[in-house]
């Protein structure tokens, strides 16, 4: 039989922590945790999450900073961003069920980036009226309670809870966070009933920290496995590195440089990469082969590096798969093949890659990848100069266009500056001309839902207040993230970022996609009906009405100064919105 004493001794590594009710527990423990902000939309069963913090604050206990919201997708779409430029997690709070299905598409964002965000809701109250504390007392709460809450979110979630009345607040808190930042990393979700939030401490609670149940660590690469694919590396003619997601993992990115640099093996990654991995500026970036020309490939965590069919290596091709979840298995269907599945984050294997290869090279080696490397910098002055006579032809041609749009942030922005990139039709300009090469400087969302970049702008900028922050987004993602609310928590929270919108009144999805299925169609003779909305909404406006500033650019002699106004705004504290009309993506004259 266990006995009191028995249980006690078993929580002898547990911290003790001031608390009078349950939430006071809950706000510690995300603090202790590594939640720095909780981003809060508010909601009637929500009260003990304002009193908690403020109660925290006043008593110098550990707590988040409660950042209040407008609108829940915009909520989680900034502890998305906020996760991502910290390394860190960070949660949302919002209310009931209803509050949760309005976090909407930013459920999705948050599973398919694998950002490790605490998920919360409040729960209708179901103690019977008068019962306890924070029982039900009004006729909504019956309407607010759903079969299952956990239910929505489940399909997107590594782990969901609801809070219960036999369990500790702060060890549940813990061990979510546990979950969540344990790779593969990935969002959770509580539901918290008011009742139980508000159940009384006797004026101290014990549990566990995040950090002190642990969290778990990939293993490191068997060393025969780093040999061989050394010797692949070395042998090779034509190798390379592909990858989408290494700046997950910030220490991956000096790793892969140190391996393309010592074997010359150029580095690619495609205009869905959602971090910054590789620095853009070195001769290595953008100057490999396609995947069905390389004879050695090393993949670092990258979903799809080639469309299987059409673009696969080689059936000699020596392909290593490298991923702290190799077989990826948070996809159905993957018809990829691979001669090593290696589950070890990106920095171990490429230190052990180099490590093992430093001790391999011979004279005849070195002399052959000094060849290659003065290959692949030819090749990358080359691409570059291209790249520039490019813009530089449109501009002198009067052109007012995405590549220009790229171009002209690239001459703008510091190598500081952080851009999130939520384009579709014109996201690669940003990418080739807005060159990042520092760690944390480039996002993107990760996932194929529209209208991350508003929310997640706000809470990259509530974190890095010395730093520019700058989205780019196309007309269309910008509508779906409702970024009024975002704009006004810009302005609200001293956290202001320049928005620059590519307005060209389209879907590319409805006009390229639909050009592209029916060539000769219908749909496109008549004129694109169903991927249009022109004339478009004046974005700039939207900045005004949230106390920010807004300007609209048609003309090339106008981009730049614009540009330029908007981020001495942004400096001032003042949110801004340059909307800048650019051509469709395709002709839409009717045929």
């Amino acid at each position: 039989m266990t006995t009191p004493a028995q249980v006690r001794g078993a929580e002898a590594w547990w911290g003790e922590y001031g608390a009078d009710e349950w939430s006071d527990a809950l706000v510690q423990s995300m603090k202790l945790g590594g939640v720095d902000n909780l981003f809060f939309v508010s909601g009637s069963e929500l009260t003990f999450f304002q009193e908690a913090i403020a109660k925290a604050r006043a008593k110098g206990r550990p707590h988040p900073r409660l950042v209040t919201m407008m609108h829940e997708s915009v909520t989680l779409n900034a502890a998305i961003g906020n996760s991502m430029v910290r390394n860190a997690p960070a949660a949302s709070v919002v209310h009931v069920d209803v509050g949760t299905l309005h976090y909407g598409a930013a459920i999705h964002t948050a599973w398919r980036s694998a950002s490790p965000v605490l998920m919360m809701a409040g729960t209708g109250p179901r103690a019977f009226p008068g019962s306890m504390r924070g029982a039900r007392n009004g006729s909504i709460q019956w309407i607010q309670e759903p079969r299952d809450q956990g239910e929505i979110v489940r399909q997107y979630t590594k782990i969901d809870h609801r809070l219960e009345h036999q369990d500790n607040p702060g060890l549940m808190v813990s061990r979510l966070l546990q979950v969540a930042m344990s790779e593969p990393r990935g969002p959770v979700y509580m539901a918290v009933p008011q009742e139980t939030a508000m159940l009384p401490y006797p004026g101290t609670t014990r549990f566990p920290t995040r950090d002190q149940l642990g969290l778990a660590r990939p293993v490191w690469p068997d060393p025969s496995d780093a040999k061989k694919i050394a010797e692949w590396l070395i042998k090779a003619d034509n190798p390379c590195i592909y990858a989408t997601k290494v700046g997950h993992e910030p220490e991956a990115v000096g790793a892969l440089v140190r391996l393309a640099e010592l074997l010359a093996v150029p580095f690619m990654e495609n205009t869905n990469s959602d971090r910054m991995n590789f620095p853009a500026s070195s001769p290595f970036y953008g100057t490999g082969p396609e995947p069905k020309d390389a004879d050695a490939l090393l993949i670092f965590e990258d979903l799809a590096p080639y469309t299987p069919g059409r673009g696969s290596p080689s059936p000699d091709a020596k392909i290593a798969w490298i991923s702290i979840d190799p077989v990826l298995s948070r996809f159905k269907t993957i018809e990829f093949r691979a001669d090593l599945w290696i589950p070890a984050t990106s920095s171990a294997v490429a230190n052990a890659v180099a490590d093992a290869a430093e001790s391999m090279l011979t004279a005849s080696d070195r002399s052959r990848i000094a060849d290659r490397r003065a290959r692949l910098e030819q090749k990358k002055r080359e691409t570059e100069a291209k790249e520039i006579q490019l813009a530089e032809t449109d501009i002198a041609a009067g052109k007012l266009n995405g590549r220009v749009v790229g171009y002209e942030l690239g001459k703008l922005l510091d190598q500081d500056a952080i851009i999130l990139n939520d384009g579709l039709s014109n996201g690669g300009y940003v990418q080739t001309y807005a060159k990042r090469n520092k760690v944390g400087t480039y996002f993107r969302s990760g996932s194929s839902s529209g209208g991350w970049g508003s929310g997640a702008a706000f809470g990259v900028k509530i974190d890095r207040p010395n730093q520019d922050v700058v989205l780019v987004s196309g007309d269309g993602y910008y509508t779906f993230g409702t970024p009024m609310p975002a704009l006004w928590a810009a302005s609200h929270h001293k956290a202001a970022f320049l928005v620059v919108v590519f307005v060209n009144g389209t879907y590319s999805t409805g006009t390229t996609g639909l050009a592209s299925s029916y060539p000769e169609g219908f749909a496109a003779a008549a004129g694109f009906e169903g991927g249009r909305f022109d004339p478009p909404p004046n974005f700039e406006k939207l900045a005004e009405v949230a106390n920010g500033y807004g300007e609209r650019v048609s003309e090339l002699s106008k981009l730049a100064p614009a540009l330029q106004r908007g981020l001495e705004h942004v400096r001032n504290n003042t949110p801004a919105v340059i909307a800048v009309n650019v051509p469709p993506p395709v002709d839409l004259s009717v045929r």
